[in-house]
């Protein structure tokens, strides 16, 4: 498994030598078997060739020495067979069988081996010796037989010294292969290497990547086609992933994150001491009464025109979108305060004279326009988009076609009374008119199983009488401040179990829902009231109750209201700790108060794969947890990445956009 390991890390270049010097070793090797097999079958005729020739050449000393045995004879015999180098040893036997002569070093016979020989074999091999019978006759009367030993080896033959030859060569043809086996590899890896850089050079993040080519019209040139058409493909693809994600699909105009992203560079854009940028926030007058009475197909229509409109009447150093709605914005860059004055009110202007025509009707459009003159660095993206909607609702409070602009000093006045109007929408929105709030769903996911059921965190969104969004940043903080979070609990707790329990399959399905809860609604007589109310009037599983207390505000508020808490914990609600870990005392907490959940805080969870402290914030919390027997949910949970850190840890839920954005209550049902 190791050398297999080992083997994939080589590249292919390596990989192709080392079999081509494995390959030229195998050959060179199964020569050197062959010309051996074939050198000793030479060496073996050459054998039995001079057997029969020795037997011919001495038939008759031997035949002699049989028939008038006398020490002459056998001296004869002996120097005789002395001139042969490869004879070892020789056995003479007389008819009856019996030895009346030997030569040589007769060790190499025993009896069992001669007397075996004599009757059923003319000759075998043994240790690499050659064992002949030669029969002793004259006139085809045999007289007696001939026992010789040769021995191959003392043959010199030319495969032998071919042998050698090869031997000697190997090295030399080896790395001459391995040459050629380099050369060869250069050639055919080329257009791998040529595809791996090309891999390696692309730019994913800035959609650049390089192409192919060869003149090769086989499996390669196919390949790199290949290549080529998949690189066309997600190019062009990215680029109109870009471009949606950058422009607003009705208009065509940017969205709004395009237009975050170049304030943000007008913001870091150094100007001359007279020069500004300005921004513009727009937005049509009795848009929603041309939806209603002529339908969204001509509201649709007149957004086109008025993108058209934006398109033709801008200059380069103008930047425009549709934020949402019939809301834009528009960007001057580097322009004169009094050159931004000027331009918005034509603009006002020619807005007022737009005719929009639809069916036969002839419709007449204005818009309110908010307008800020900005420096560089002086403030944040935030700051600016919260001074600019506050601009704005300052132009809307004054009536339609009106132009309001920002002025630093009046900002404190603007603000109170932006707060204000505020306000009484959110009284409007909890008399249900014609404010409106809506309740949206997060999904909280289990990531240490899989399970059929939904479990969700409830949060609720505000739009105004004309239709205009407010962000939940914007309007709850107020709300806070003007006393008014109790009621807008109260009305989310009955709205949702209002809502849900006309749907029993969704209750079935129902693991968990969150509730947040302002700091003093626990607390609060009417919401205790309210909810004891809301036991009796629905048939809701209240185990799958939970309420979420941000951690600043729960110390105090779950002390004073253990009354109430005993109350909820009999009834099967539960409660869930919320932003963990920005409080003073957090592990403290765990420790002493009756939580069920612990929601770590998002801002442990966004920086938890490049900040070590962190990623151990979050581990000690689940250490903690695990301890006292309850659950985790990780926020803001982003990546894929992310979300294996967690299950990794032990997390047992996440939340964040990753798993699911917010989406109306009703899509759930």
């Amino acid at each position: 498994m190791h050398l297999k390991f080992q083997w994939q890390k080589l590249s292919i270049r390596m990989q192709l030598v080392i079999l081509m010097a494995v390959l030229l070793t195998f050959v060179e090797l199964s020569t050197l078997f062959l010309v051996t097999w074939l050198d000793r079958q030479e060496r073996k005729n050459i054998a039995l060739e001079q057997a029969e020739t020795l037997a011919r050449s001495m038939n008759n000393d031997l035949l002699r020495a049989l028939v008038s045995p006398a020490a002459d004879t056998y001296a004869d015999i002996s120097f005789r067979l002395s001139g042969f180098t490869s004879v070892d040893a020789l056995i003479l036997y007389n008819k009856q069988k019996q030895a009346v002569f030997s030569f040589g070093d007769i060790e190499h016979f025993n009896k069992e081996k001669a007397m075996t020989l004599l009757l059923d074999q003319s000759f075998f091999t043994h240790d690499g010796r050659l064992f002949l019978k030669i029969p002793v006759q004259a006139d085809s009367f045999i007289f007696g037989q001939a026992l010789i030993v040769i021995n191959p080896e003392r043959y010199q033959t030319e495969l032998k010294e071919h042998f050698l030859t090869l031997i000697l060569i190997f090295p030399a043809l080896l790395l001459i292969g391995l040459s050629i086996a380099w050369k060869i590899s250069l050639l055919y890896t080329q257009p791998f290497q040529t595809l791996a850089n090309a891999f390696q050079q692309n730019n994913v993040e800035h959609n650049l990547y390089h192409k192919v080519y060869t003149q090769a019209e086989n499996e390669v040139h196919t390949l790199f086609n290949g290549y080529n058409d998949m690189i066309e493909k997600i190019e062009k693809t990215t680029q109109l992933m870009d471009y949606r994600s950058r422009h607003d699909s009705l208009t065509g105009l940017h969205n709004r994150y395009a237009i975050e992203q170049e304030i943000l560079s007008a913001l870091k854009t150094a100007l001359n001491s007279e020069r500004y940028h300005a921004l513009l926030n727009i937005d049509l007058d009795q848009f929603k009464l041309i939806n209603d009475s002529l339908g969204h197909s001509a509201g649709d229509e007149l957004l086109k025109m008025i993108a058209h409109y934006f398109q033709n009447h801008i200059c380069e150093h103008i930047s425009v979108s549709r934020i949402g709605g019939d809301d834009f914005i528009l960007l001057l860059k580097n322009t004169g305060r009094d050159e931004a004055i000027d331009y918005t009110r034509h603009l006002l202007e020619d807005l007022k004279d737009f005719r929009f025509f639809w069916e036969g009707n002839a419709i007449s459009v204005s818009a309110t326009i908010g307008l800020v003159l900005f420096k560089p660095f002086e403030y944040t993206l935030d700051e600016l988009m919260n001074i600019a909607d506050i601009t704005f609702y300052s132009a809307k409070a004054l009536g339609r076609n009106k132009l309001h602009i920002y002025d630093p000093q009046e900002h404190d006045k603007e603000q109170k009374d932006n707060e204000v109007a505020i306000a009484n929408h959110i009284q409007e929105a909890l008399q249900q008119g014609p404010a409106r709030f809506e309740l949206f769903a997060q999904a909280i996911v289990p990531l240490q199983y899989k399970d059929n059921k939904i479990s969700y965190e409830v949060l609720i969104r505000m739009w105004d009488s004309d239709h205009q969004f407010f962000s939940p940043d914007n309007f709850l903080s107020i709300a806070e401040r003007y006393h008014l979070m109790v009621e807008i609990d109260m009305f989310v707790l009955w709205h949702y179990l209002e809502t849900v329990c006309r749907h029993s399959e969704h209750l079935q399905r129902l693991h968990t829902v969150h509730l947040n809860l302002a700091g003093g609604t626990l607390n609060n007589h009417d919401f205790q009231e309210k909810l004891k109310l809301a036991i009796k009037t629905f048939d809701f599983p209240w185990h799958c109750l939970e309420m979420e207390i941000t951690e600043t505000s729960a110390v105090g508020n779950l002390n004073q209201a253990s009354d109430f808490i005993n109350f909820c914990r009999n009834k099967g609600i539960g409660f869930a700790l919320d932003d963990f870990g920005t409080g003073m005392a957090s592990f403290e907490y765990l420790k002493h108060l009756p939580f069920n959940v612990i929601k770590i805080d998002g801002s442990f969870v966004r920086d938890m794969l490049s900040d070590p402290f962190d990623h151990a914030m979050i581990c000690y919390t689940h250490d903690i947890s695990k301890l006292r027997n309850q659950k985790t949910v990780a926020e803001y949970v982003e990546t894929e990445d992310e979300v294996q850190e967690l299950r990794k840890i032990g997390i047992t839920y996440g939340q964040g956009y990753y798993l699911g954005k917010p989406r109306p209550l009703a899509d759930w049902l």
